[in-house]
């Protein structure tokens, strides 16, 4: 019997924490950005740029595979809606009524549950106890982080709209984590979020018309274009193609865990970018969610012949 590490497993790690280091930020900037610009307007910013910079990657590739696109059309307009169009959206839309590191919180939260239990039932993937125990692990650490180990706290915690659409959006990017496993054979991974962000951006774009025009207006200036280019090549491109790498070398439950690290992630950011003050609770809420992280992609022993 001999313990060893999975060299694909070790790859994936490296990429759905670096995903997460991206994201972290996301909802502080995302909190801010609704002082400029509507929600569905700034999804639809986000995913313009977004399909502006993978082109030049994935268009050559998107040539050769488009008879494949025609034929699965059906999954990846699904798939844009899903994981483009509305999870996004709804990200934006709970800025407006609810705090950043609530945000972070509930969507890490939800997606991973949601990803590791259609896992287990749409893409058999053993759901077992390290897991569980990830999981489980994951969420106390969150609590740990919302509650500063106060009870009272998480007694008296009440539900806003927007914590509403977070849980919302995060049962959208579990759904996501789980069918990227579906991806149709023969389609390389630029030119299949090239065809997922041309297809959110399009299913946005009359609605974040309507929106400039009747609901709330963009304030066009140098910070918007700074959040845009942000989201748009950093949370959007570089961290969805790190993300989807990730899934395909470790599975959908094990890389959505990873998400319960962008609350944590964030704090730490906040430290620097805030000056907030880095405490105690902090400290136990990152080895909590960690130890969740270890024991769900730590290696199972393996027989070898002799």
């Amino acid at each position: 019997m001999k313990r060893h590490y999975n060299k694909e497993v070790q790859i994936g790690t490296i990429l759905a924490i670096t995903a997460c280091v991206i994201w972290s930020g996301n909802f502080i900037v995302s909190r801010y950005a609704i002082q400029l610009a509507g929600p569905i307007s700034l999804a639809f910013f986000r995913w313009s740029i977004a399909t502006i910079t993978m082109l030049p990657f994935a268009i050559n590739n998107f040539k050769r595979e488009k008879q494949l696109f025609k034929n699965n059309f059906s999954y990846f307009f699904w798939m844009a809606l899903v994981g483009v169009a509305l999870y996004n959206t709804m990200i934006y839309q709970a800025g407006h009524s609810t705090t950043a590191i609530n945000m972070a919180l509930f969507g890490s939260t939800i997606h991973p549950i949601v990803a590791t239990l259609l896992a287990a039932w749409l893409v058999q993937e053993k759901l077992n106890w390290k897991s569980i125990a990830g999981i489980v692990l994951g969420i106390m650490g969150i609590l740990v982080l919302l509650s500063k180990g106060e009870l009272n706290t998480l007694l008296h915690f009440r539900i806003a709209t927007g914590d509403l659409w977070m849980i919302g959006a995060g049962v959208c990017f579990g759904t996501y984590n789980v069918f990227v496993r579906k991806k149709p054979i023969g389609i390389s991974n630029n030119s299949f979020l090239l065809v997922l962000f041309a297809i959110g951006t399009i299913l946005l774009c009359p609605f974040a018309i309507y929106e400039m025009n009747y609901i709330q207006p963009v304030h066009f200036n140098n910070q918007l274009l700074f959040i845009a280019l942000y989201l748009g090549i950093g949370n959007s491109t570089i961290a969805y193609l790190l993300w989807n790498n990730a899934i395909h070398r470790m599975g959908s439950a094990k890389t959505a865990l990873f998400g319960t690290l962008i609350p944590f992630l964030s704090s730490i950011e906040a430290l620097f970018v805030l000056n907030e003050q880095f405490n105690f609770f902090q400290i136990i809420s990152g080895v909590i969610i960690i130890s969740g992280i270890v024991i769900n992609t730590w290696p199972s022993k393996i027989k070898h012949g002799t």
